[in-house]
């Protein structure tokens, strides 16, 4: 069953999110200001016309729009369903502790996207320690974090990591350090 009270607060949670008043969503979604009043009070439901469009606008999917599901701030599977990816990667990228969250989001990263993190965790423009990315990278992906660093001289950095290394990995290591 619909909870309309549920439906309302998403709508208005959306709609501050773009910084739009109840006429300007209205504008947007060609229907009178009353109309979003009714949404945003729980009274009225809009047409399927202009839920297609709300969505567009919000970048929301109807599905999270009429669930009754709340969603966590790390579930980011849900998020991926719900919102665009870039969205979602943004999100993850301004928590305030990138090192609880990468274990959330990691496995669920396309293969170019994990690249694109793991350099960019490398190039130090992502604050996230190696030591709570390194638990989530593939054995390929472990290897190219090995090779860049030691052609990097970041000797040190990798050390904090040989805890975690198998002994392949440590090899591989050694070869180049000795």
């Amino acid at each position: 069953m619909l909870n309309l009270d549920r439906i309302s607060k998403k709508i208005i949670e959306q709609r501050k999110k773009l910084n739009l008043t109840q006429q300007e969503l209205a504008d947007a979604l060609y229907v009178s200001r009353q109309a979003v009043s009714k949404w945003e009070m729980g009274k009225s439901l809009p047409s399927l016309d202009v839920l297609l469009e709300m969505t567009k606008l919000f970048a929301i999917t109807i599905d999270y729009l009429m669930d009754d599901v709340d969603l966590k701030e790390d579930d980011y599977q849900i998020m991926f369903m719900q919102y665009p990816r870039e969205s979602v990667i943004y999100h993850f990228l301004n928590q305030h502790d990138l090192n609880l969250h990468v274990k959330y989001i990691f496995y669920l990263l396309e293969p170019k996207e994990r690249k694109q993190m793991i350099d960019q965790v490398l190039h130090q423009l992502i604050k996230l320690d190696m030591n709570a990315l390194w638990i989530c990278l593939s054995p390929d992906e472990r290897m190219y974090v090995i090779a860049n660093m030691l052609s990097k001289g970041l000797k040190e950095e990798l050390f904090s990591l040989v805890h975690m290394m198998t002994n392949e990995e440590k090899k591989m290591m050694n070869l180049f350090i000795d």
